[in-house]
């Protein structure tokens, strides 16, 4: 497949790449022996060791969708890593609401050219989408930050387009407490496809099925619907300040931002490789 101009290889997972620990990868959480691990009215479930990990409450409701405390008021406050039910869990796929990004979209999607040609192709919705629906994951190769920071100073000089995603984990002091690396230049998923936006319908959630590595999966913002660009912030964390536009001008290899949106920095997020 082609993305922007440069052809990859199409995953429906993310894969090991330079600088991962392979026993990590393969290594395995202890699985709940739940026989339903969803609880009404979001009250503690002390019993599911899944949901333990990351959260007290329920981490997605009985449509599959975001519990609402993710998505009240004080969202951003809120952005815990998700921690789902898997292969060594006593319930079952058809039975649990905390097996969500490991099924995979549920919506089907477009992969279009934009009207303005410097930004290339972009990925658009052909079916409603509620609030809070898991979307699509952006998928790639896990490396690690010194391999990173390694490929993004050759491309850099490449003048190639950045297809390396920082999947930064914070808590509610906001503070980066983990960082994961996935590199979809060579290989990836629909999920390439997404444009930036400063006004974004999407943003990520790191969310762990079976093992310590997250997946950078997308969910909604908002209502999106059917022909709409699908789109988040690529400077990864919704709810935290990045940089004002003025400043983004004054850093070396600054790209102007093109969404169009009215809160729009003029620029596009600069990566942080000091993590």
């Amino acid at each position: 497949m082609e993305s922007k101009g440069i052809p990859f290889i199409e995953i429906f997972d993310n894969i090991p790449g330079k600088g991962i620990d392979v026993n990590i990868w393969n290594s395995c959480y202890e699985g709940c022996e739940c026989s339903t691990c969803f609880v009404e009215d979001s009250q503690i479930n002390s019993k599911c060791v899944c949901v333990g990990i990351m959260s007290q409450t329920n981490n997605y409701d009985t449509k599959y969708r975001l519990n609402v405390n993710y998505l009240d008021e004080n969202w951003s406050l809120n952005l815990f890593p998700i921690n789902e039910c898997h292969s060594e869990c006593a319930c079952t796929n058809d039975q649990c609401t905390n097996r969500v990004v490991q099924n995979g979209p549920y919506f089907n999607f477009e992969v279009f050219t934009c009207e303005i040609t410097a930004k290339g192709k972009g990925l658009r919705t052909s079916d409603f989408i509620p609030k809070g629906s898991f979307v699509i994951e952006y998928m790639g190769e896990v490396i690690s930050l010194d391999v990173a920071k390694n490929l993004f100073e050759i491309r850099s000089g490449l003048s190639e387009p950045n297809y390396i995603m920082f999947l930064k984990e914070f808590y509610s002091n906001k503070m980066c407490m983990a960082s994961t690396v996935i590199d979809a230049r060579n290989y990836s998923n629909f999920g390439r496809y997404i444009n930036h936006s400063c006004e974004p319908n999407l943003f990520v959630l790191p969310v762990r099925i079976e093992n310590i590595v997250p997946h950078a999966a997308l969910f909604s913002l908002r209502d999106i619907y059917a022909g709409e660009e699908l789109c988040y912030d690529y400077n990864g964390t919704v709810g935290i300040s990045q940089i004002e536009g003025s400043d983004l001008k004054k850093e070396k290899g600054s790209i102007e931002c093109l969404c169009g949106s009215s809160k729009c920095t003029g620029f596009l997020p600069m990566t942080d490789l000091n993590i």
